[in-house]
């Protein structure tokens, strides 16, 4: 009856602004996922109160699975200055106990959520298994949905032990980060050297043998070769056992400098070959400067096989 006659002054305007009154209806009990708390969260309805005034921070929430007792003087010393001002009635408890649910995330479910990460990162049916996460206990994270992104630590596809940063999130806000150290091993067929070959020699499959073996146990950052290099040469001597790796091999220099070449050129059904001279090496599908032979004039062709070009507009 108090608050309904400050009211009807207040809107004839006979009370002053701070004598009108706020009415809050606190709850008994409120569960929160968020890291901060608001005047929502505590609160079943309200009068008087503006939307930012509902949803400003008023304090941190409980750790997770903690809780936390907000009595009616305790809320009114954490509101703002513009509302602590006010002639505040209140209805309902006398006190609201917050909680912040959590459940455990055990080790076995941290090892499910990196294998599941790498796996998107490997071909499909890879053989890969984490052997070991050490120091992992389980450790807490909101109830209810969440959103979980793990990001590898650089180098971690190419080594044994590797690191991977786990970050879960509820209704859109970081509520837990957690680093695990994890230890794995990716079984993989490799192509290893049969016999001794030297710097410049033709890479051939008759000259290596494929077996399976742990690919990260393999010295160096580059990764073994996927599939064989057909007509690459060696780009340095490779030792027999040794394994192919990303770096073993260069594309052949099909043109010399000084080379004559030919030159094709294809444009609406006309065609025309010029014979030039190569201004420097070619690899295929590199683009080098010849000159015509005739006329002297330099240009641009790309290689395409042995001494042989096709214009390059």
């Amino acid at each position: 009856m108090k608050f309904l006659s400050i009211l009807f002054l207040a809107v004839l305007g006979l009370v002053p602004t701070e004598l009108r009154a706020v009415v809050l209806e606190l709850r008994a009990t409120q569960n929160v996922v968020g890291n901060n708390l608001t005047l929502n969260d505590l609160l079943s309805s309200s009068q008087g109160v503006s939307a930012d005034e509902l949803s400003a921070s008023l304090a941190a929430t409980p750790s997770l699975g903690k809780s936390d007792t907000w009595t009616r003087e305790k809320i009114v010393k954490a509101l703002p200055s513009t509302m602590q001002s006010q002639n505040i009635e209140w209805s309902g408890a006398t006190s609201c106990v917050i909680k912040r649910p959590c459940v455990q995330m055990t080790d076995r479910e941290v090892r499910q959520i990196i294998t599941a990460e790498l796996a998107s990162h490997l071909p499909a049916n890879s053989d890969f298994a984490i052997i070991e996460t050490p120091g992992t206990e389980s450790f807490p994270i909101p109830d209810g949905q969440v959103e979980t992104q793990v990001r590898l630590a650089s180098g971690a596809l190419r080594n044994e032990w590797a690191e991977a940063t786990l970050q879960f999130r509820s209704q859109g806000e970081l509520a837990v980060t957690k680093n695990v150290r994890f230890h794995w091993s990716y079984n993989r067929l490799v192509w290893q050297a049969a016999g001794r070959i030297n710097n410049g020699d033709s890479l051939t499959a008759s000259t290596f043998q494929q077996v399976e073996m742990n690919v990260l146990k393999i010295p160096g950052s580059l990764a073994p070769a996927t599939d064989f290099p057909d007509g690459k040469i060696a780009a340095h001597p490779l030792p027999a056992g040794k394994v192919l790796m990303e770096n073993d091999w260069v594309e052949p220099v099909l043109v010399a400098r000084n080379d004559l070449v030919t030159i094709s050129y294809e444009h609406h059904g006309l065609s025309i070959t010029v014979q030039a001279k190569a201004m420097a090496n070619g690899v295929r599908n590199q683009v080098i400067a010849v000159q015509n032979l005739s006329s002297h004039k330099i240009f641009n062709a790309r290689v395409i096989d042995q001494r042989s070009l096709v214009y390059d507009e």
